[in-house]
């Protein structure tokens, strides 16, 4: 017994201390230490009412004794906490499994066939016992191993009593035989109904606890044990519902990306952990502390109107970062905005808005200070936040498309090519302008995918234009990116469109002319076959002596260079830079698009001045794909009716 005891003694507890177990194992010792006794007392009671034959003077003794000791143990540990309650009740199983075992061994090879009957029925006794430690019992594979082998015990000690007689010529006992049957019988049902029930009580206790981690970690932030943005979202609401005033504070770490880059992203999560505690020590009683996402936390304070929000975030702003600064060994500070319900709003994913966007306006004016949400100077910062968060999805939800803007060639107006044009209408604002999304692009580094998407989806719609070129914007950011080459190849390839249609038209940029790696590129560009035109020239940085070296096959006067023709304020000016230009692009020679046509006096001195290109609302509008193909078969209906009458 002491071996089993030793073994039993090594095995750990699995979830014993937990929170939502507690009542349970409350319950499970209380039953131990008033059960146990009342199991010893019916040992004393089975030793005092004996028959006194030879079995109960020389075998039983010896038998309740030991079984005695593993109930006396088993108390102890139990009410002394010497093991876990898992280990006591699984020794009261094997122990009481050894205990029917030795016995019913016992009683086929020594029993006189007078006491057999008397013997077995004492024997059977035991069963509530072994069925009340199995339920308890938490059956692991090596408690199920041991009473596999105790099992298969007890039937083969029960089929020796049976035969045993009968192989010496008695007759059968039957009255033997129906006590073993129930005694097997019964044991069976104990031990492996009570593992079925149990093990799917385990399995079900698992889902659930795996269900609760899976909540736990889509409410708490990993990194810093905070509560995260569900948590956040979700007493915000509570808090609005309630109507009770309330202020919320946005958090912002400054440079963090600077400790990430030079300290090593685990000196940044060490920084980010000491935010947190830092935040949650000097919050004022009954407020919440919460990570957003990155480098941001919120601090939600109940109850607090402005002048409380302001005083709470100026200390916040001056105590927070003491420690985690030694912690780094780097100055850091912060920057917080604060929004105040029900003042500056009244929904939750509002409010916090708003505090966002006093945070960014925080960031822009030098950092390290504290601001609230002031609707007129935070307006465009929360547009552009709109903008950038949304732009991201604008691909996925197909709300981009594109528009065909037509150049026409001026002395016969034949449509020769169109430029494409990115139009993005959102769900909420309705048509948003390019001029205010493709900055937003360029600065939250969405300007490659969408760069590519138009770019395919250009060339994709210039395959049914019967040779007409197609004319696609690229920014300085494009072109900087050694890859760029690659992206058009692959577009060029992927539609089939032949690279003599394509043209790429640059923005007018210092880099365009005096970055090497846009040189190179330019090159790389030109050697796949695709035309390459300067757009809005002379509005911008321009670099006359450099134009001459780069791979340009084309320019786009801007706008602003014809307005004034033919008898407007600096008509003769604008006339005589026309001039200028036509010649320049002769000499080199490069094609020459005359932007912004509006009306035909403009068009007419055009012509008389031998422009060959131009395009603007007094030719075309933009127009869909549908519109543009409809308009080059127009005109190549005009040219084979005009060849029929010559």
């Amino acid at each position: 017994m002491n071996s089993v005891w030793n073994c039993f003694l090594l095995w750990p507890e699995m979830g014993e201390g937990a929170a939502d177990h507690h009542d349970l194992l409350t319950t499970w010792r209380r039953m131990l230490l008033w059960g146990l006794p009342a199991v010893q007392g019916s040992v004393v009671l089975a030793l005092l009412l004996g028959r006194g034959d030879t079995w109960d003077r020389l075998i039983d003794p010896w038998l309740y004794l030991a079984m005695s000791s593993v109930l006396v143990l088993s108390w102890l540990a139990t009410r002394y906490r010497w093991r876990p309650l898992r280990q006591v009740t699984t020794l009261l199983t094997a122990g009481s499994a050894v205990f029917l075992n030795v016995k019913l061994l016992l009683i086929a090879l020594l029993l006189e066939p007078q006491f057999l009957l008397p013997e077995l029925l004492e024997t059977l006794v035991w069963l509530p016992a072994v069925i009340t430690w199995t339920m308890l019992t938490d059956l692991s594979r090596p408690v199920r191993r041991v009473l596999n082998w105790m099992m298969a015990g007890v039937l083969a000690s029960s089929v020796l009593v049976v035969l045993r007689p009968v192989l010496g010529g008695a007759a059968l006992n039957v009255d033997a035989l129906r006590a073993l049957i129930q005694i097997n019988l019964a044991a069976l049902v104990s031990l492996y109904g009570a593992s079925y029930f149990l093990r799917r009580s385990d399995l079900l206790g698992r889902a659930r606890g795996e269900q609760s981690v899976l909540r736990e970690l889509v409410y708490t932030d990993l990194l810093t044990g905070l509560p995260g943005r569900v948590r956040l979202n979700e007493h915000l609401r509570e808090l609005t519902v309630r109507g009770e005033p309330f202020a919320l504070l946005v958090v912002d770490v400054d440079a963090f990306k600077v400790v990430n880059d030079t300290l090593g992203h685990a000196a940044g999560d060490e920084l980010l952990r000491g935010v947190a505690q830092e935040l949650q020590r000097l919050a004022p009683a009954g407020s919440g502390v919460y990570r957003l996402s990155g480098d941001e936390f919120v601090l939600l304070l109940p109850g607090a109107d402005d002048h409380a929000a302001q005083w709470e975030a100026r200390r916040l702003l001056t105590h927070v970062p003491t420690r985690p600064s030694l912690q780094v060994g780097m100055d850091i500070t912060l920057s917080i905005g604060l929004s105040v319900y029900p003042e500056d709003a009244t929904e939750p994913e509002e409010l916090l808005r708003h505090a966002d966007s006093a945070m960014s306006a925080v960031k822009c004016a030098g950092r390290r200070q504290v601001r609230r949400y002031q609707p007129q100077q935070d307006a465009a910062t929360e547009r552009f936040q709109v903008l950038a968060r949304d732009l991201s999805l604008a691909l996925t939800r197909q709300e981009l498309t594109l528009r065909f803007q037509p150049v026409f060639r001026l002395r016969d107006l034949k449509p020769v090519k169109a430029e494409a044009l990115l139009r993005w209408t959102h769900p909420q604002l309705g048509a948003v302008s390019p001029g205010e999304f493709i900055p937003v692009a360029e600065r939250v580094g969405l300007i490659a995918p969408i760069g590519a998407w138009v770019l395919r989806e250009a060339c994709r719609s210039a395959r049914h234009w019967g040779g007409a070129t197609v004319s696609v914007n690229v920014s300085a950011v494009q072109l900087l990116q050694a890859e760029f080459p690659q992206v058009v190849q692959s577009a060029l390839h992927d539609t089939g469109l032949p690279a003599s249609q394509l043209e790429l038209e640059l923005t007018e940029t210092a880099a365009l002319y005096e970055d090497e790696r846009a040189a190179r590129t330019l090159r790389e560009l030109r050697a796949l076959g695709v035309g390459l035109s300067i757009d809005d020239f002379g509005s911008g940085y321009s670099n006359l002596s450099r134009l001459r070296a780069l791979p340009i096959t084309g320019v786009k006067l801007d706008r602003s260079c014809i307005q004034d023709l033919p008898g407007g304020p600096g008509g003769d000016f604008a006339r005589a830079l026309l001039e200028a230009v036509l010649g320049l692009t002769r000499h080199l020679p490069l094609d020459l698009t005359a932007e912004g046509i509006e009306h035909e006096a403009q068009l007419a001195t055009l012509r008389d001045l031998n422009c060959p290109l131009g395009q603007g609302h007094g030719l075309s509008h933009p127009l869909t794909e549908q519109e543009w193909r409809a308009l080059l078969g127009r005109w190549d209906d005009f040219r084979s009716v005009g060849a029929a009458a010559s």
